[in-house]
């Protein structure tokens, strides 16, 4: 309920809880399925469904059919499609499936999907080709198959012990391990009246390699390709591939590349698999991405698109020769069209960033968004090859939305691009956020800064919206300094192992350069952000005498500290070396001494964070609590790095409102409505 004193920032809070959330989409005959999020009443977590639309004679789309708690789609070959869900069989009492199992969805004569595939701790991912499947599941050590498992656990006490020995770098219930239990893969077929339940593939692997659940099927169901995990000595990590055919699994192929492997994608002649290369940074080179193609056999590996300066990664087929990939340029995350056989790279023109791409023979399904553009479907056209000057858009306009469900809650605020230069001819982008309508007098400032760090601001998002700020007549500032990608590899070299000298360093200078404008107001500022944002947004502070107000969410200042009990330390490595010896983790760590007692600071933290613990914003809660500053801390038990339910999201933003009308003295425009 939207309460009387809250003003349009709490209503239009309100209001972008609602729509549904698209995700995905796939072209399903001549309709639509759509992967999706929806709050239901009486329900704490988004609800994700599958809904199947048909197309009406008006253009418009009409709802046919809906799975609840269902998502992860695959359409076969016969008209129907596959996911998974948290859906139980009505037709097996005393079942003891749990988590999401793999159903059959068929149009037409049976309107209930069968299901393929249930375990007692469900299906964690899957592959589907022509007329079978692949299934990633979680079974006890010593099983060899599915009624070996059952019977172990049948045995099993009813509270078992949970002491687990961790291996490596290895974190109890984590992607890679759970106590007893091995990550194996599963055959079955899933063509109706098919005999013979799913046989448990026996695969070969090396000492200290695991399974991650990443997999992709050849159409023809043939071979596979799944993702691996390499746990080294020290806490370093290597990411590749297992190739291997699924009627002769014991002949598997690890393939270990001299960049990390992931992402796999087939290829519609089952030759290849188009996959992200990563470059395994390192201390002084920061990583690089690119598309490559593997073998189906494993036998080479060789890259798409040598050179292409924009981190493709591919993301569907539309052809042989028509590998779909998206990149960073500028900031926005741009639809390529690659030729394999020739390495050309061309634009496909979208108005926003590409979120999820499938495709068919021809056509794409893309679901893009923008800062100021909810999630949308397009289908761009792919029949004409269009060459565009150094691979940009150029004269092609971009397609109109096939799908719009988020409409409702379009801003009719405006985005402008900022740009600051550096005393070395560097130059570097921010978004300002601003009511429809010039204000009367300056706007206050609040400074967002994005996660990752390998990130730009090119998405809508749900989270970290600007638009109820706006409505309350604040100036939302987006800087996307050094880190941020689509900037071409030296924005990326110039943060990487230099998070304070450089990233917020140059990230201070776009925020007074940005101060600059007349219609801001430079006394009246805050610094916001999560994660490495969180983090970001504390430098600020201690950087700007300007900020006023400081929001932190699973932020940081002790570097050490975070990388020595993060499940990430891998990558903490690869960017500053040792936790022990290398100089970074003391001399880009945070003084938060150096913060104004006068600027408040809030913090938030979920308490199943894996990746910053929650400890860290406890340490800085004491230490600025102790130091005089107005601290205040919010703990949010049930959620991990990101805040996930709708109710604890809306309590949080609510919280952050309240803060900058007392901090920012900020009056809201009641006029001023965002909603169309």
């Amino acid at each position: 309920m939207v309460k009387e004193d809250e003003g349009p920032g709490g209503a239009l809070l309100e209001a972008l809880q609602s729509p549904l959330r698209v995700q995905a989409a796939h072209r399903h005959g001549t309709g639509l399925l759509l992967e999706a999020e929806l709050l239901r009443a009486n329900r704490r977590d988004l609800v994700p469904f599958v809904l199947g639309y048909g197309a009406r004679d008006d253009g418009g789309w009409t709802l046919r059919h809906a799975h609840a708690a269902a998502a992860e789609v695959t359409v076969t070959a016969d008209g129907g499609y596959l996911f998974l869900s948290d859906l139980r069989p009505k037709d097996r009492p005393g079942h003891r499936y749990g988590g999401r199992s793999l159903w059959h969805h068929h149009p037409g004569a049976r309107p209930e999907p069968r299901l393929l595939l249930g375990t007692p701790v469900g299906v964690t991912s899957y592959a589907a080709g022509a007329t079978a499947a692949v299934a990633a599941v979680w079974l006890k050590d010593r099983a060899r198959t599915l009624a070996e498992d059952a019977a172990l656990r049948a045995h099993e006490p009813a509270a078992p012990s949970t002491a687990t020995l961790v291996e490596a770098d290895l974190w109890p219930l984590s992607a890679y391990h759970r106590p007893g239990e091995t990550l194996r893969l599963l055959r079955l077929g899933h063509e109706p009246g098919r005999r013979g339940g799913p046989e448990v593939l026996a695969l070969p692997l090396g000492p200290g390699v695991r399974l991650t659940g990443e997999l992709a099927l050849t159409p023809d169901g043939l071979r596979c390709a799944a993702g691996l995990a390499r746990f080294l000595r020290g806490g370093h990590r290597r990411h590749g591939l297992l190739l291997f055919s699924v009627r002769r699994p014991r002949d598997a192929r690890e393939v270990w590349f001299e960049d990390d492997l992931s992402e796999p994608v087939p290829s519609p002649d089952g030759a290849w698999f188009a996959c992200t290369a990563e470059r395994v940074a390192r201390p002084g080179r920061g990583p690089r991405r690119e598309a490559a193609l593997v073998a189906a056999d494993g036998s080479a590996v060789v890259r798409a698109a040598p050179g292409h300066p924009d981190w493709l990664r591919p993301r569907a087929w539309a052809g042989r020769d028509a590998l779909l990939c998206v990149g960073e340029q500028d900031g926005r995350r741009r639809l390529w069209h690659v030729d394999p056989y020739d390495g050309s790279v061309e634009a496909v023109p979208l108005a926003g960033s590409a979120q999820h791409v499938t495709a068919t023979d021809g056509e794409a399904l893309v679901v893009q968004s923008a800062v100021d553009l909810p999630p949308e479907v397009v289908a761009p056209p792919l029949g004409t090859r269009r060459r565009a000057e150094r691979g940009r858009p150029g004269r092609y306009p971009p397609p109109p939305a096939l799908f719009s469900p988020a409409g409702s809650v379009s801003p009719t605020g405006r985005v402008e691009r900022l740009t600051h230069r550096e005393t070395d001819g560097s130059d570097w982008r921010s978004l300002l956020c601003l009511p429809r309508e010039p204000a009367e007098r300056p706007l206050p400032v609040l400074v967002w800064c994005h996660g990752g760090p390998l990130l730009s601001w090119t998405d809508w998002s749900w989270r970290w919206n600007p638009w109820p700020f706006v409505a309350e007549g604040y100036a939302v500032l987006m800087p996307d300094p050094p880190l941020s990608v689509g900037y071409g590899q030296r924005a990326v070299e110039r943060g990487w192992g230099r998070w304070t000298s450089e990233v917020a360093a140059v990230a201070a200078r776009q925020v007074r350069s940005a101060l600059d404008d007349p219609r801001l107001d430079g006394r009246r500022v805050a610094a916001m952000g999560a994660s490495f944002g969180g983090y970001l947004a504390l430098a600020l502070a201690t950087l700007l005498p300007e900020v006023r107000l400081v929001l932190s969410h699973a932020g940081w200042a002790d570097f050490a500290a975070v990388a020595r009990g993060c499940d990430l330390h891998w990558h903490w490595l690869r960017e500053y070396g040792p936790v022990d010896t290398a100089p970074g983790y003391r001399t880009e760590s945070l003084d938060l001494t150096a913060l104004d007692p006068g600027v408040r600071v809030l913090l938030s933290h979920g308490c199943d964070d894996p990746h910053v613990p929650v400890g860290e914003s406890r340490a800085m809660h004491r230490s600025l609590d102790g130091h005089g500053v107005a601290v205040e801390l919010m703990l949010l038990p049930g959620e991990a790095h990101a805040i996930r339910r709708p109710d604890n999201l809306t309590a949080w933003s609510r919280w952050i409102l309240r803060a900058c009308r007392s901090v920012l003295a900020t009056p809201y425009p009641p006029e001023e409505a965002l909603i169309r």
